[in-house]
């Protein structure tokens, strides 16, 4: 129960008052092409990728879907449109990551991702997303 695909969980991508109201039909707070990109990087890695890891005990729980009114990142986050992660893969430095998602856009893009948090900026996590920006290259933000 929880599975939204062969390596996550829901709960992965939503903080623990969602999925607790919603169970299984949290995957509504989600962008379903975050779920594809994600499970992309965990194959091409073959390590795990850590999003929120609260339903196992970690202090992640705003990675993925942010609810509204947290004050947790800036007041229009693209993760309170369900449409951002933030992440980790196991023994990989996040700068090395945001290199491999900038020299891979070509293939990211066909699965929906559009966007870049500045790595600079985030030297600890990798923040992808799938907002509309109507261009064809990938968009670096700052936080």
């Amino acid at each position: 129960m929880g599975n939204i695909s062969k390596n996550f969980k829901i709960q992965e991508f939503v903080p623990p008052a969602i999925y607790a109201q919603y169970g299984d039909r949290s995957q509504w707070f989600i962008d379903p092409k975050l779920v594809e990109i994600a499970e992309f990087i965990r194959a091409e890695f073959d390590l795990p990728v850590t999003i929120n890891n609260w339903h196992i005990g970690g202090k992640f729980q705003e990675r993925g879907y942010r609810v509204p009114t947290t004050t947790t990142g800036a007041r229009y986050s693209q993760h309170k449109f369900g449409n951002a992660i933030d992440f980790n893969i196991q023994g990989i430095p996040s700068p090395e990551v945001a290199e491999w998602v900038v020299a891979s856009f070509a293939t990211l893009k066909g699965f929906g991702l559009t966007t870049i948090e500045n790595p600079t900026d985030t030297p600890t996590w990798t923040h992808i997303d799938v907002r509309w920006t109507g261009m064809s290259e990938l968009l670096i933000v700052n936080p």
